[in-house]
């Protein structure tokens, strides 16, 4: 048991922002992408990482990153203060963990409402992991692929891509929805962002899971609708990341 009237701002009132990502060989897909998310969600709490704590925060992750494909999450948080909603810390406070990239594999998905109503979410907060939590405990066996009122939204740490009628499809970013890094990369390549309604699960002809730890994951079913993760349309969008820094050799 810990006494005290100090405690970590992030873990007291989840005054907190994170990101996550892969570092290959040293190197990070969309580090610039990651760090302008980052920056946005810690001004939503009046904070700022000034270039001292920027450089401190990249030299932790490469100290900590030491195999040749790590998965690491960077958690930026409002420092230590005194108990008190209104108070302020001195300093942020950086924390990064760091572990060998294992893989995923392809995803087995079942459609779920999501609970709550949907808010915005420019950035990566701590706080939102909470609803998550409790939408994760009441989920069943397979994995949950969240929709509201009728569209499709993303899963826990995921966002969706669909492919039908020819082209790929992603919600559009907003309520409930993070402006993922490899999201907006293949937006420039080709995705198309659009309210996806939930009827669109029925005739799709494959989908993908995207974010920056396992950047394009291929879903094998969703519900009772069977799904093919060979489908040439998923090896058409892997393209463009082909031979991108900090993206692996073998994607």
């Amino acid at each position: 048991m810990v006494v005290s009237d100090w405690m970590d701002r992030g873990l007291a009132y989840a005054e907190a922002c994170f990101e996550t990502f892969r570092v290959i060989h040293g190197e990070v897909f969309g580090w610039e992408q990651h760090m302008s998310r980052l920056a946005d969600g810690l001004a939503c709490f009046g904070l700022a990482l000034d270039a001292e704590g920027l450089a401190a925060l990249q030299s932790a992750v490469h100290g900590t990153a030491t195999g040749d494909d790590m998965l690491v999450r960077v958690t930026v948080s409002g420092g230590v203060s005194e108990w008190g909603l209104q108070r302020r810390a001195s300093s942020l406070r950086i924390h990064v963990q760091s572990m060998p990239y294992i893989g995923s594999g392809t995803a087995d998905l079942e459609a779920r409402e999501w609970p709550f109503p949907p808010k915005p979410r420019p950035a990566k907060f701590t706080s939102d992991y909470a609803e998550t939590l409790r939408a994760l405990a009441t989920a069943g066996r397979r994995e949950p692929l969240f929709t509201h009122a009728g569209n499709i939204l993303c899963t826990a740490t995921a966002n969706v891509l669909l492919y039908r009628q020819g082209g790929w499809w992603t919600p559009a970013a907003g309520n409930g929805i993070v402006p993922g890094v490899i999201r907006g990369f293949l937006l420039q390549h080709g995705v198309r962002e659009a309210v996806c309604p939930v009827e669109w699960l029925a005739d799709c002809e494959a989908m993908l899971l995207c974010n920056s730890g396992s950047f394009l994951r291929p879903v094998v079913r969703i519900g009772e609708h069977q799904l093919n993760p060979g489908h040439t349309a998923i090896a058409a969008l892997r393209q463009p990341l082909r031979n991108q820094p900090g993206v692996p050799g073998s994607f």
